[in-house]
C-alpha cells in the first residue's frame, strides 16, 4: 500500500518546511549521539589514567632520596654497617627517576608532569655524577661526601617542589574527570531530548502528509504528480533516518516498513506488507500498542521494550506509535517508530559504574557505599557497620611497591568477599580502609563473628612477588537501625570503635559503645591542650637532686617534666606525654625539653654554679635516630655543654630495635654527652648489649630501693647489680630512696649516687641553686652527727 499524493497548488512548498525542520532535527541527534560517544571515551581514558599522572613515581623518588640522604648522613657520621645498603639505594633511587619519563604508550600531556620531566635530563647528570663519587662516598672521602650532600640536598629540594605541583595537578584531574561525567550526562539527556523531538516531528509530519493526501483525493490528475514526488522524498526521509519506522492500517497489517525496520528484523518491506505486526516481532505488546493508538487518537508516550537483533542478542528499543487521521478526525492507520538504544544504555551503566566503584578492587566506593547504608538504615532492622584498616599495609607499599600493594588488596578483597553472606555490602573507602555494611542482622554477636573471620582471613600470610608477606587487620563495628544512628552517625561510631581496636593492638575487633564516645573525646580534647600548651610553652621543669652516698656531696639534678593546666590541675607525665606522643607532638615536646633544660643550665652557669642535669628521652626517639639530631640541633642552639648533660634512656629501647638502639646511643656518646640506663632491673637489658654500650650511669629502679632493709634476697641482688655497674665502668645511682635504712644500706653496698625524697624532693631552679651553693656544709653538719632529715630541713 502507498501513501496518497499531496494536491493543491503551493502544496510543495508547504509541505517541505516540515520536512526540512525535521532533517534538521534529525541531523542535531545524530550529531549528539556522535558528541556523547566521543566524551563518554574521553571520560573512560580520564577515569583509567588521571589518576596516575606521575604522582606516585615522583612520591617514591623523593621518598628513596630522602632515604639516600640518610644512609649518606649516617655513614659520615662512622655509624657501623651504614655504607652497606647505599649502592643499592643508589640504583633504586636511579630506577624510581627513570618511572618519571613514562612508558611509550604515555603521551598524555599535564603541565606539572611536563614540567618535571624537563628537568630529568639534569637530575639524570646529577645522579651520573654522583654515581662516580659513589666509591668515595662509601670509603668516606671528604670531597666525595660533601658533593653528594649538595646533589641529595638539590635532589630532594626538586623532588619536593615536584611532588606538590604533581599533587595539584592530580586534583584537576579529578575535578576534570568530575566535571566531564556531569557534561556526559548533560550530553545524554539532551541526546534523548533530540530523539523525542525528533519522533514527535516525525510523527507530525507523517500525520500531515497523511491528512493532505486525504483533503486533495477530489483533485485526482493535479495531484498524482505532486503525490508521487512528495510520496518519493517522504520514502527518501523515511528510509535515511537512524529509525525503525512502520505504518499499520486500522487492522494492525503493515502498510509501510523501512529499511532499518526490515534489516533489523531480517526480512524485506515486500515480505512484511499485509502481515500483522505480531507475525513480524513476535510481540503482543507490539500489537497493543497499534490498538491503543488507534483507541486513543493520540501519540503514546515513549517506552523502552527489549527486542532480538539481527545477531540474536537481546538489544533495547525506545518506541512509540501514533494514529493518522483523515480529513474528518477519524482514525485511518497508525504510525510507528522505534530506536535501537542498547549502546546508550550500555554507557550509562558505564557511566553510573565509574562513578559509584573503586576502580582498582570493582568494590562499591564511598559513594554508592552511603547509598547503600542509607538504604539498609531506611528498610528497618538492626544494621551493623563494620570499618577495616589493613595493618602494616604502609611497609608493604613502601618496600615492595604500588604494585606489590595492590595486589595485597585484591586479595584482601577477595579474602573480605568469603566472609560475608550475599546481601552484604563490601566498599573501599580508599587507601587501606574498607567498610562493610550488613543489613537484618539479629544480634550484636552476629556482627562481631562476621569481623572475627575477616580478621583471621586477613591475617593469613600473602604470597606476593614470590615472597609471603604478613599483614592482618583491625575492625571497628557500629550498630544502627535506631531513629538516633542515621548513616553519618553510624559511620562515625565505627570509626570511634576502629580506633579503639587499633589502641588495642593489631588484629583487634572493637564494638562501639557510649564510653568509647566519651573517652575518645576526652583524649582529643588533651591532645588539644598539649598542643596548645606546646605553643604557649606553658610546661616547665621541677629538678630532683641527687647526691653522692660516700659524702651527701651535691651531685647533679635530674629534669623532671610538669604541666599545671588551668582547669585539670597538675597533670601527671604519665598522662600528658603519651597525650603528645598520639598527636605528632612527640618530636616538638622532646625538643621543647631539650633545649629547656639547656637553657636553665647556662642560667645556673651565669651565677657561677656548674650543675650537670640528666633529662629523659623517649624509646621511640632513640630507635628512629632522631635523638641524635635533637641533642645536637639543642646542645649547638643553647651552647650547651656536652658532658654536663646526660640522656637517660629506658630499657624498651632493647625490645623494640636492638641494633638501631646501639647505633643511636654510640652516636649520641660520639657527641660526648654522657648516657644514663633508667629503671634498670624492670624491662629487658641483655648483659651482652651493656656489654656492648659503655652506659656512663645504670639507674637502679625504685623496687629494689624499697626492699632494703627487709629482704634480703633484695640485698644480694642489689649487691649483684652494684658489682655489675662498677665492672662495666659505670656509676650505680639509686632512685626513690626514702628513709635512712635504706640510705644506710645502699652506702654499705657501695652504691655510688641515690635520689629520693628523703634526700630532695622535686624543686624550683632557685631552690636547686640555693642547695648547690650549700652543698660542703650540708656534708660537715652530717659528718658530725646532725641528724640528716634536720640538716636538709634547715636547708
Amino acid at each position: 500500500m502507498t501513501l496518497p499524493g499531496l494536491a493543491g497548488k503551493g502544496g510543495w512548498s508547504r509541505s517541505t518546511i516540515p520536512l526540512l525542520a525535521f532533517l534538521l532535527a534529525a541531523l542535531v541527534f545524530v550529531a549528539s549521539l556522535a558528541v556523547s560517544g566521543r566524551q563518554l571515551a574521553n571520560h573512560v581514558r580520564l577515569e583509567a589514567t588521571g589518576h596516575r599522572i606521575g604522582f606516585w613515581e615522583a612520591g617514591q623518588a623523593l621518598l628513596e632520596a630522602a632515604r639516600l640522604r640518610t644512609d649518606v648522613h649516617r655513614h659520615a657520621a662512622g655509624v657501623p654497617g651504614a655504607a652497606a645498603g647505599i649502592p643499592q639505594r643508589f640504583e633504586i633511587l636511579w630506577s624510581r627517576i627513570l618511572a618519571l619519563q613514562g612508558g611509550d604508550g604515555e603521551r598524555r600531556s599535564y603541565p606539572a608532569l611536563d614540567a618535571v620531566r624537563a628537568t630529568l635530563p639534569e637530575i639524570l647528570g646529577q645522579l651520573t655524577a654522583l654515581e662516580a663519587d659513589l666509591p668515595g662516598v662509601i670509603g668516606r672521602d671528604t670531597g666525595a661526601l660533601a658533593r653528594a650532600e649538595l646533589v641529595l640536598a638539590d635532589l630532594v629540594s626538586r623532588l619536593n617542589v615536584a611532588n606538590r605541583a604533581l599533587h595539584q595537578d592530580r586534583q584537576i584531574a579529578s575535578e576534570a574527570a568530575t566535571l566531564g561525567l556531569s557534561r556526559l550526562q548533560t550530553t545524554f539527556a539532551a541526546s534523548a531530548l533530540g530523539l523525542i523531538v525528533s519522533a514527535s516531528l516525525l510523527c507530525t509530519v507523517l500525520f500531515w502528509l497523511w491528512r493532505r493526501a486525504q483533503a486533495t483525493l477530489h483533485e485526482a490528475e493535479e495531484a498524482r504528480a505532486h503525490a508521487g514526488r512528495s510520496e518519493r522524498l517522504l520514502r527518501v526521509v523515511v528510509d535515511s533516518l537512524p529509525l525503525m519506522v512502520s505504518a499499520h492500517d486500522r487492522d494492525g497489517r503493515f502498510v509501510m516498513a523501512n529499511a532499518d525496520f526490515a534489516e533489523f528484523h531480517r526480512t524485506t518491506e515486500q515480505a512484511l506488507l499485509g502481515r500483522s505486526v505480531a507475525e513480524a516481532t513476535g510481540s503482543a505488546e507490539d500489537e497493543a500498542d497499534l490498538a491503543a493508538a488507534l483507541a486513543g487518537g493520540g501519540q503514546l508516550p515513549f517506552r523502552e521494550t527489549a527486542a532480538p537483533g539481527p545477531d540474536g542478542n537481546a538489544r533495547t528499543l525506545l518506541t512509540s506509535a501514533a494514529p493518522v487521521l483523515d480529513a474528518d478526525g477519524a482514525v485511518t492507520a497508525v504510525a510507528r517508530i522505534s530506536l535501537d538504544i542498547t549502546e546508550r544504555k550500555a554507557a550509562e551503566e558505564q557511566i553510573r559504574y565509574i562513578a559509584e566503584h573503586d576502580s582498582l578492587t570493582g568494590l562499591a566506593n564511598r559513594l554508592l557505599f552511603t547509598q547503600r547504608l542509607n538504604h539498609a538504615l531506611n528498610a528497618g532492622g538492626r544494621v551493623a557497620l563494620h570499618l577495616i584498616d589493613i595493618d602494616d599495609f604502609k611497609d608493604v607499599n613502601d618496600s615492595l611497591g604500588h604494585a606489590a600493594g595492590d595486589a595485597l588488596l585484591l586479595t584482601a578483597t577477595s579474602r573480605m568477599r568469603g566472609c560475608l553472606r550475599p546481601e552484604d555490602v563490601l566498599a573501599r573507602l580508599g587507601g587501606d580502609e574498607f567498610a562493610v555494611v550488613q543489613p537484618a542482622i539479629r544480634c550484636a554477636e552476629e556482627a562481631e563473628a562476621v569481623a572475627a573471620r575477616i580478621v583471621r582471613a586477613l591475617s593469613a600470610p600473602y604470597a606476593i612477588e614470590g615472597a609471603l608477606v604478613k599483614a592482618g587487620a583491625s575492625v571497628g563495628i557500629a550498630i544502627g537501625g535506631t531513629a538516633e544512628a542515621d548513616g553519618p552517625r553510624l559511620l562515625q561510631r565505627a570509626d570511634i570503635a576502629l580506633h579503639a581496636a587499633k589502641a588495642a593492638g593489631r588484629r583487634q575487633v572493637r564494638t562501639f559503645s557510649a564510653a568509647m564516645d566519651a573517652a575518645l573525646g576526652e583524649q582529643r580534647r588533651l591532645e588539644q591542650d598539649v598542643q596548645k600548651a606546646l605553643a604557649e610553652s606553658a610546661f616547665h621543669f621541677a629538678f630532683q637532686p641527687k647526691f653522692r652516698l660516700s659524702d651527701l656531696g651535691f651531685a647533679g639534678c635530674e629534669a623532671l617534666l610538669r604541666w599545671d593546666h588551668r582547669l585539670r590541675g597538675p597533670v601527671p607525665p604519665g598522662i600528658f606525654i603519651p597525650a603528645a606522643e598520639r598527636a605528632g607532638l612527640s618530636v616538638p615536646l622532646a625538643r621543647h625539653t631539650l633545649h629547656a633544660a639547656l637553657r636553665q643550665q647556662a642560667a645556673w652557669r651565669a651565677q657561677d654554679i656548674d650543675i650537670a642535669v640528666a633529662v629523659n628521652l623517649s624509646a621511640r626517639h632513640i630507635v628512629s635516630g632522631q635523638a641524635v639530631e635533637l641533642v645536637r640541633d639543642a646542645l649547638e642552639a643553647e651552647n650547651g655543654v656536652p658532658e654536663r648533660l646526660e640522656i637517660e634512656v629506658t630499657e624498651d629501647v632493647f625490645i623494640r630495635d636492638p641494633g638501631a638502639a646501639a647505633t643511636t646511643l654510640e652516636a649520641l656518646r660520639g657527641l660526648g654527652v654522657r648516657l644514663a640506663l633508667d629503671d634498670f632491673g624492670t624491662g629487658y637489658a641483655s648483659l651482652g648489649y651493656l656489654q656492648q654500650l659503655p652506659f656512663d650511669v645504670i639507674k637502679l629502679d625504685r623496687s629494689f630501693v624499697a626492699g632494703l632493709g627487709s629482704s634480703t634476697r633484695t640485698e644480694r641482688i642489689v649487691d649483684a647489680i652494684t658489682r655489675i655497674a662498677h665492672g662495666l665502668g659505670a656509676k650505680l645511682v639509686a632512685e626513690g630512696v626514702e628513709n635512712a635504712v635504706q640510705l644506710a644500706r645502699l652506702r654499705e653496698i657501695g652504691c655510688d649516687e641515690g635520689q629520693g625524697y628523703l634526700l630532695g624532693r622535686p624543686m624550683a631552679p632557685e631552690a636547686l641553686s640555693a642547695l648547690a651553693r650549700s652543698q660542703g656544709l650540708a656534708a660537715a653538719r652530717v659528718a658530725a652527727g646532725e641528724p640528716l632529715a634536720a640538716v636538709f630541713a634547715a636547708e
